[in-house]
């Protein structure tokens, strides 16, 4: 999956994101790259509210379709 954000990258991201396109990580096995990415993913989410805002209001929202009576 790709996604791509525009936002100012930290100093964190930069290094973060220079680690990921390593050719060292590119031939990496799924699990490291796996573990790599989602630790990229944490601190995106974390350290960076307008990019979580951003990837909010893009994604479709969803609609309550069915009410439990103990709510009613």
């Amino acid at each position: 999956m790709k996604i791509y954000l525009d936002f100012e990258p930290c100093d964190q991201c930069k290094t973060i994101m220079s680690e990921l396109s390593d050719e060292k990580m590119m031939f990496a096995d799924e699990k490291t790259r796996t573990d790599e990415s989602a630790k990229f993913l944490r601190h995106l989410t974390y350290n960076h509210s307008e990019v979580v805002q951003a990837v909010l209001k893009d994604l479709p929202k969803q609609k309550r379709n069915q009410e439990f009576d103990f709510f009613k």
